[in-house]
């Protein structure tokens, strides 16, 4: 008997884009026997206006909205970024997307520290009501770090920037692999399910994830059965567990290039 379909529970729609879950996608559905199960979180609101925080002179966040018009040249905005060239080569934004992100960035550091904390990223509606948005805060802080500069914030968005033709003809071979890269977008999905950083995402790190996404939804006995076929279609080796290999394997038919974008990060 196959288990129930389940609908992971939608984010907040005005979120900036579609990063992992899809309107409609079905957890432990049918698409490549249930590989949708992996992707099932949205995509996390870093656009101006997403903290959901009135600004005193009428816009959103902490601080009055800067006038664009009195800034002068997209230039001399780009100028205000430090390392801007660095970033710009490192993440393949654009100089537009660079200042605007920079502007958010600026906004969400209400107290001006040039460092965004946890509590920063908090005010981010679209995650306050992400079942994953710890995690995919946790992302922004890696190795136990306790603050995220602009080069490390870029650089964690740089991963839903969409690819197009100009990104594959141009790279050097002897370059690093691009952070948007499908294999980089897929490392960057898996580590939201492989908590403990063992290089496998277990039955039970499957099931909370599960738990998290679908909530009271399901019974219980029905959300096993979903995370036991889930892992059983992907564990190749018959350890119990999904390897990186492994689930890259089981999402091959996806389009995850496009599933992990933002069309807006060009």
């Amino acid at each position: 008997m196959k288990p129930p379909v389940v609908r992971a529970r939608p984010a907040d729609p005005a979120a900036l884009g579609t990063v992992f879950y899809s309107p409609g996608s079905r957890v432990g559905g049918e698409e490549r026997r249930g590989s949708r199960a992996w992707l099932p979180a949205r995509a996390v609101a870093f656009g101006p206006g997403a903290t959901g925080r009135r600004r005193p002179g009428g816009g959103r966040g902490g601080r009055r909205p800067r006038r664009s018009s009195a800034m002068g040249s997209r230039s001399s905005h780009a100028a205000r970024i430090p390392d801007v060239d660095s970033i710009r080569r490192e993440t393949g934004f654009s100089q537009a997307s660079l200042i605007r992100l920079y502007h958010r960035f600026q906004a969400l550091d209400r107290n001006e520290k040039g460092y965004l904390s946890r509590v920063d990223l908090q005010q981010i509606g679209a995650l306050a009501v992400n079942p994953l948005g710890d995690r995919i805060i946790d992302s922004f802080f890696p190795d136990g770090s306790l603050r995220v500069d602009f080069p490390g914030f870029v650089r964690v968005l740089a991963h839903f920037r969409p690819v197009d033709d100009e990104d594959n003809g141009n790279r050097d071979p002897k370059e690093p692999e691009p952070l948007n890269s499908r294999m980089n977008k897929l490392r960057f999905a898996f580590q939201l399910y492989d908590l403990d950083r063992d290089g496998k995402i277990s039955r039970h790190e499957m099931l909370q994830v599960l738990r998290l996404m679908v909530g009271v939804q399901v019974t219980e006995e029905q959300l096993e059965s979903i995370t036991d076929r889930t892992v059983q279609e992907a564990d190749e080796d018959g350890d119990g567990a999904v390897s990186f290999l492994e689930f890259t394997k089981s999402l091959e038919k996806m389009n995850i290039e496009q599933k992990m974008s933002i069309r807006i990060l060009k």
